[in-house]
């Protein structure tokens, strides 16, 4: 009995140097949206669709989304269409605007989502 107290009580102790972690596992060909600025601000302007399914990996993209993602932009403000997160990309990400401006808005016209 007394053993079995003590292991009880070692668990408990332990139980305090566990790392909880919130997120899911990123493996290769996955991005976290907390250390992937391009992916939050896709999101965030509706161009990659947010997971909502209540699972451990909803904040876990693979590359295929992000670059898809990617191409919807590039299309939108009228950029070669690559797919890859260029220095283009990164400015229009750096200023946080998810639509172009009003002399632009004629590309929004023909612009078709994937």
């Amino acid at each position: 009995m007394m053993w079995v107290s003590l292991m009880l009580t070692g668990l408990f102790y332990c139980s305090f140097y566990i790392q909880q972690s919130e997120e899911g596992y990123v493996y290769p060909g996955s991005h976290w949206v907390g250390n992937t600025p391009v992916l939050q601000f896709l999101l965030r302007c509706g161009l990659v669709d947010e997971k909502m399914n209540g699972l451990s990996t909803d904040d876990i993209y693979q590359d295929f989304d992000i670059k898809e993602g990617i191409k919807k932009l590039q299309g939108l403000f009228g950029l070669e269409i690559t797919g890859e997160e260029n220095l283009d990309v990164k400015m229009l990400v750096k200023k946080k605007k998810c639509l172009p401006s009003k002399g632009s808005a004629h590309k929004l016209k023909h612009f078709i989502w994937a």
